[in-house]
């Protein structure tokens, strides 16, 4: 008859003893893991089929990640647009002050607009020439050295100066209407980009950047939703401001000796000063709206990671009973095996002799 048993040695069970407890150690250390992190010490392995859920999750909780920070940096650009807008208003604001009441007729603060117009511009330019992480502010998809010419700057592309132009059309001078009204005409073409006459063109002498009709700089801000942010210094209300500061800069007032020639003068450069400044606040308002635009996309994605995070943690999460309970096993297991352990080592075949 063939023996259906078979015998095993006393070393190979003391192996086997072994091997059975530091498994349950190895498990005992791995639930002890699970009930300080909250977290599955093996997610693919435990969750199976729904590893793919959580893995969505994770990629789409780091794409909001990333574009919340991108974000942030573009608010930090457009922060940086609106207060240069606010200093440009500013400044603009004291000569307005005091040319609105010299613009009829010249009174005792009239031989100070020069000087104040002179102001005004220097620091519209500084400003508009302002840049943010290196790259200009104002001068839309192009990046030149600086976005407008300083005032007495000559433009290598014409050989011209801002100051030079304006020497130019007014090189027949102010003395009645009609030579008033000619020099309107040829500052309206200039400025406007229209004029026949060579470096008379804003965009060649007083502009570096971008055109006006050109692509401006947009950016994605989240959830396939772009944001159109290029505010640049040959927009209309540049272009107005730009050129009554210069008619007052480039002309004494008080230089003018016909009182209508005087008052149209004044009138027309106080009209352009007027309604440039109201067209930057209108840029001002315009970056703001756009500000809050991304400032909404960042708090949708913030609130939406929390609704992410909230389900990672139901899908790779572990039951703190239920891990407390496994650890009480285990310690269980682990004890009655170490006692097993004991008492065979103390076996002897002399006490049975």
């Amino acid at each position: 008859m063939i023996s259906l048993f078979r015998s095993y040695s006393s070393l190979h069970a003391a192996f086997e003893r072994r091997q059975s407890a530091a498994d349950i150690s190895t498990q005992l250390q791995q639930s002890q893991k699970e009930l300080a992190t909250g977290i599955r010490s093996d997610v693919f392995a435990s969750i199976g089929v729904r590893a793919a859920e959580t893995l969505d999750l994770r990629a789409s909780s780091s794409r909001d990640a990333a574009q919340v920070v991108a974000n942030r940096l573009l608010l930090g650009r457009m922060e940086s647009m609106s207060d240069a807008l606010g200093t440009m208003r500013d400044a603009v604001s004291t000569t307005l002050e005091l040319a609105i009441p010299n613009r009829d007729a010249p009174l005792g603060t009239s031989t100070g607009v020069q000087a104040a117009a002179r102001t005004s511009l220097e620091s519209l330019i500084a400003q508009a020439n302002a840049s943010h992480g290196g790259a200009p502010l104002f001068s839309g998809v192009e990046q030149p050295g600086r976005t407008l010419q300083g005032w007495a700057e000559v433009n290598p592309d014409t050989g011209l100066s801002p100051a030079d132009v304006m020497q130019q059309i007014l090189a027949g001078g102010l003395s009645d209407t009609a030579s008033v009204t000619a020099a309107l005409a040829d500052l309206e073409a200039a400025f406007g980009n229209a004029s026949g006459t060579a470096g008379w063109n804003y965009d060649a002498t007083f502009y570096n950047g971008a055109p006006e009709t050109g692509p401006r700089p947009t950016a994605g801000i989240g959830d396939g939703a772009t944001v159109e942010f290029g505010v640049q210094a040959n927009d209309r209300a540049f272009r107005d401001t730009m050129m009554g500061l210069a008619m007052l800069a480039a002309v004494d007032p008080g230089s003018i000796q016909d009182d209508a020639a005087y008052k149209a003068w004044m009138n027309a450069a106080v009209s352009k000063i007027s309604g440039g400044s109201a067209g930057l606040l209108e840029l001002e308002t315009r970056v703001g709206a756009q500000q809050a635009r991304i400032e909404t996309a960042n708090t949708r994605m913030e609130d939406r990671a929390d609704i992410y995070a909230g389900r990672i943690v139901d899908l790779e999460g572990v039951d703190e009973y239920e891990a407390a309970t496994r650890i009480k096993l285990l310690e269980t297991q682990l004890q009655a095996s170490y006692a097993v352990t004991a008492r065979l080592s103390q076996l002897s075949f002399l006490n049975y002799m």
